[in-house]
């Protein structure tokens, strides 16, 4: 059964609700992880930090989440979420975080809705073009002189960028307004084309 948490704040999100409920023990490294609600539409969201994605709680945590979002057909949103930042997501250190590891990797590719990753000021800008591949939409928070000196790396990663958090819930909208009418398949094999373009 899951436990409900009322007590989340960010300023970009209208309505917040944290899940827990693991029973094989821990709930993973993440500063949230449930339902939020931005401009009227719900997603599944993770908001993460530079420690998350390390232990094999956080990559369980993450999949339930994902699972959760496949069965009430929601959005996924992954904020500050460093799938490719550190070397234990790579060279997985246990049998148990390398199998947490591909099993929610698998499914982030099956996922039917769209997802959508945020980067704001405090994550590397090269964590955004690195886990490109992972979703259907990635928005970064760039000063207005950091975006003039990195545009083209922002046009050939098709990266979408805002000045300031405030910006991005409607960027978020635009990004879903593109992906919805897309077809499960072709949501997977973008995914997939994004993975073989990144090896």
């Amino acid at each position: 059964m899951q436990s409900l948490n009322f007590n989340y704040q960010h300023k970009a999100f209208d309505k917040t609700i944290q899940l827990y409920g693991d029973r094989a023990g821990g709930q993973g490294n993440f500063e949230f992880a449930g339902l939020a609600e931005i401009k009227n539409i719900k997603f599944v969201l993770l908001n993460g930090n530079p420690q998350s994605l390390q232990q094999p709680a956080d990559w369980r945590r993450f999949l339930r989440l994902l699972l959760l979002a496949q069965r009430i057909q929601k959005p996924v949103l992954l904020w500050n979420l460093p799938l490719t930042q550190n070397t234990s997501i790579e060279n997985p250190t246990s049998l148990a975080l390398g199998t947490a590891i591909k099993n929610t990797r698998v499914q982030l590719l099956k996922q039917t809705q769209p997802i959508i990753s945020v980067y704001e000021e405090t994550m590397d800008f090269d964590n955004a073009v690195k886990g490109l591949s992972w979703a259907d939409g990635t928005i970064i928070v760039l000063s207005d002189e950091e975006q003039d000196k990195k545009e083209w790396i922002l046009k050939l990663n098709n990266l979408y960028c805002v000045s300031t958090t405030s910006a991005i819930p409607n960027k978020i909208s635009e990004i879903l307004d593109e992906n919805l009418g897309k077809t499960k398949n072709e949501l997977v094999e973008k995914r997939l084309d994004g993975l073989h373009n990144s090896d």
